[in-house]
């Protein structure tokens, strides 16, 4: 703190939210006025200045600024998409809307939350071939360690497993090709080509991990008027949509590449959930569907996590120089093996061990190089995005960022006392990530910590102020 440059340091850390990993650039900036030509602010002298920006990393654990930020964007998307606003037409609040869940397949038993009932009745007394009960009378928590782990992993199939979660995202294009050609099509009484005339359907949807290592699946399906200028049929509504998703997950199916350890066919699991999102919550705020609030904050709440929930690294196994094989050349942290780090010193519950080892393992065999499971070990073999959308379900994440960004932009014209557009020049390198010692780290903390409790505190000021102007408007 008694360093000369302490003060303009702290600025560059509150400026960046107090980010858990920012990354340095070397250089310098120019702000020039467009209408003049004239250079009215420059950060940076001959490369000496050292400007910090956000790590703009999307996971709460690695950098949870950043993924608060991400998680509001994909909150304003979601929520754009169901009442309107952002450049979306407030008329889709009276389009029907559906909160989907698809989920994975059994891969074997597994303990579940269960604190009313036993885990795994089961009458006798029967083990499998590994001398493994297979019946648990446990009533386990939410919070007990043992949910989501195996009843027996030599029983569990690991290796289904895995290629599930890598295929998983083809897996939600099939099941959205058979809804919106085939399914929903049927379910109205026309044609694929007469459909597609009369009705554009609209999705956004967030992929979760659950406490078993698989992934599944959150969205909203929208139903909208191919033209926007034509009202909805009154057969398109919520009833179309739950008869369209329900006979649809069942028919997705994909295979495998056969290789050396055979060839596993995968699909969904049985268990699919469709639930309405009525336009209005009654005053007494029940309904029988989730409320747009609901659905956008529980899908943004999910796309910032990724599968360190279930107990595994947060960063990738992969050396990307070695490439698993030795050839490429040496890393110094992997020393030619492909692994920067060893799987025997993690600490990882037994499941989340096996689920990476599987992968590493499958990512070696020359049939399954395609699918990089060696670069997805650590999130269990998925690689695919944890959040997509249609073309025309709402507005964009760049168009997010570039609103934020002109927002600023219009900041600093009112602070330099400029009228004319700016445009930004600059030379810079990458220099470097991270604090420079623990010092910095800790103070860094400790303003991350202060920005999210002054945030919370104004939340609950802003709630409680809206309850008094409800009260005195009684």
């Amino acid at each position: 703190m008694t360093a000369p440059d302490y003060k303009e340091w702290e600025e560059g850390v509150r400026r960046i939210q107090g980010c858990a990993h920012p990354v340095h650039l070397s250089g310098n900036v120019r702000l020039v006025d467009l209408a003049t030509g004239e250079v009215v602010h420059e950060l940076g002298d001959d490369g000496q200045q050292r400007l910090m920006v956000p790590c703009g990393n999307r996971r709460k654990e690695w950098c949870a600024p950043c993924s608060r930020l991400y998680q509001w964007d994909t909150w304003h998307l979601v929520k754009a998409g169901l009442v309107g606003g952002k450049g979306v037409a407030e008329s889709v609040s009276g389009h029907p809307r559906a909160f989907v869940t698809l989920t994975a397949p059994s891969f074997g038993p597994v303990h579940t939350v269960s604190p009313d009932r036993p885990c795994h009745p089961r009458r006798g007394d029967t083990t499998c071939d590994h001398g493994y009960p297979l019946a648990c009378w446990a009533r386990h928590d939410s919070g007990d360690p043992l949910v989501g782990q195996p009843l027996c992993g030599g029983c569990y199939d690991y290796p289904g497993a895995v290629l599930w979660n890598a295929h998983a995202g083809p897996l939600w294009h099939r099941f959205t090709d058979v809804m919106r050609r085939q399914e929903l099509p049927r379910a109205a009484s026309l044609t694929c080509a007469e459909f597609t005339r009369r009705i554009r359907v609209s999705f956004v949807k967030v992929a979760e991990y659950q406490q078993r290592g698989l992934i599944h699946f959150h969205g909203v399906v929208r139903l909208d008027p191919a033209d926007d200028a034509v009202p909805l049929p009154t057969w398109a509504n919520f009833d179309l949509i739950d008869d369209g998703v329900r006979h649809s997950a069942p028919l997705v199916r994909l295979a495998t590449v056969e290789g050396s350890l055979g060839q596993w066919e995968l699909s969904l699991g049985t268990q699919t959930d469709v639930q309405p999102i009525p336009s209005v919550v009654p005053p007494d705020g029940e309904s029988n569907g989730r409320s747009t609030d609901h659905v956008a904050a529980y899908i943004a709440k999910y796309v910032t996590k990724a599968a360190e929930c279930t107990g595994t690294v947060d960063r990738p196994l992969y050396c990307k120089r070695c490439k698993g094989s030795g050839l490429a050349g040496f890393c110094a942290r992997c020393k030619g093996s492909g692994l920067r780090m060893d799987l025997g010193t993690l600490r990882m519950p037994p499941h989340a061990r096996a689920m990476v080892g599987t992968a590493w393992r499958l990512g070696g065999l020359p049939e399954y190089r395609a699918l990089n499971l060696r670069r997805w070990a650590h999130q269990f073999g998925y690689g695919g995005h944890f959040s997509t959308k249609s073309r025309r379900y709402s507005t964009t994440m760049t168009a997010l960022r570039q609103t934020r960004a002109d927002f600023r932009s219009e900041q600093t014209r009112q602070r330099l006392g400029i009228s004319g557009e700016l445009v930004s020049v600059s030379n810079l390198v990458f220099a470097g990530i991270g604090y420079a010692s623990e010092t910095e780290e800790s103070i860094a903390k400790r303003i991350r910590d202060d920005i999210a409790e002054n945030r919370s505190i104004a939340r609950e000021e802003i709630a409680a102020l809206e309850v008094e102007d409800e009260w005195w408007g009684e």
